[in-house]
């Protein structure tokens, strides 16, 4: 169902957004991922982090981290380790499994991402990005 905010133009931009994230958490699902964990995941890819990055990267409470976390250790696919020098600070670590599912998940996700735009030329890509560039750094003040 479309929102209703009373603009019809941010309506769109939900209701597009929204879409595009369920059919990314679906096409996920069959991996055994939901979008939460793929994106965290991703957050671990490059470098080991704390659980309080990867809670300020996905811009959620450090709970959630522990959650998703759980289910993904549970799984075999990230571990918890102490820092070196730290030791009140617990790291993140993607397995070898782990980097196998974020590469398998990672075709799922681009797979759903480009089926949302692949009617939409390169130009009106780049137009749409660029549109929405703009909207995104404006500050919004109410």
């Amino acid at each position: 169902m479309r929102p209703d905010t009373g603009n019809e133009l941010v309506d769109a931009v939900l209701f597009a957004a929204r879409r595009i994230r369920t059919a990314t958490d679906a096409n996920l699902r069959g991996r055994g991922l939901s979008l939460s964990s793929f994106k965290l995941l991703k957050a671990l890819a490059s470098e080991d982090r704390s659980m309080r990055e990867v809670s300020d990267m996905l811009r959620v409470s450090p709970r959630t981290v522990t959650d998703i976390i759980d289910g993904l250790a549970s799984r075999g696919l990230v571990q918890r380790h102490a820092h070196p020098s730290d030791r009140r600070v617990t790291l993140l670590r993607l397995t070898e499994e782990g980097v196998r599912q974020l590469a398998e998940a990672t075709v799922e996700a681009d797979r759903a991402r480009d089926a949302a735009i692949s009617g939409l030329t390169e130009e009106e890509q780049d137009t749409l990005r660029g549109l929405l560039d703009r909207v995104a750094a404006r500050p919004v003040r109410c």
